[in-house]
């Protein structure tokens, strides 16, 4: 409601959008002076904007991928399982491999697949 009330105290006339005619400063004092609002303002997105610490993006990265679960790699097994559960009289993808191929395939192509799945799993990227 807050958010609704402040948008409405902005006028568009001729294009231009109008300050707003009062505005809080940091202690929550209401300044009503047009040079005061732009000070609080300019003061307000400096402090949001500016970030004094030095980020460190692999330390990031580290704490991101620390902190995640190891999911196990996928056994044989759940792979085959998976492709004898696929539903058939599906389209074939952008890479035009129907589902029936990869059911019907056989014991060789299952593991075909597989360490295609597990090299993809291991360096986290698909080959192209």
């Amino acid at each position: 409601m807050k958010l609704k009330n402040s948008l409405k105290e902005y006028e568009t006339v001729n294009n231009k959008v109008t300050l707003p005619i009062i505005c809080k400063d940091a202690k929550d004092n209401v300044i009503s002076q047009p040079d005061l609002i732009l000070e609080r303002w300019k003061d307000y997105f400096c402090k949001i904007l500016n970030i004094s610490e030095s980020i460190d993006i692999q330390t990031i990265i580290r704490k991101c991928t620390n902190n995640q679960p190891q999911i196990p790699l996928p056994s044989y097994n759940e792979i085959c399982f998976i492709i004898n559960n696929l539903k058939l009289n599906k389209a074939a993808d952008s890479d035009n491999i129907s589902l029936e191929l990869l059911k019907h395939g056989g014991r060789t192509l299952k593991q075909k697949l597989y360490k295609l799945i597990i090299m993809i799993w291991n360096n986290e990227q698909v080959p192209q």
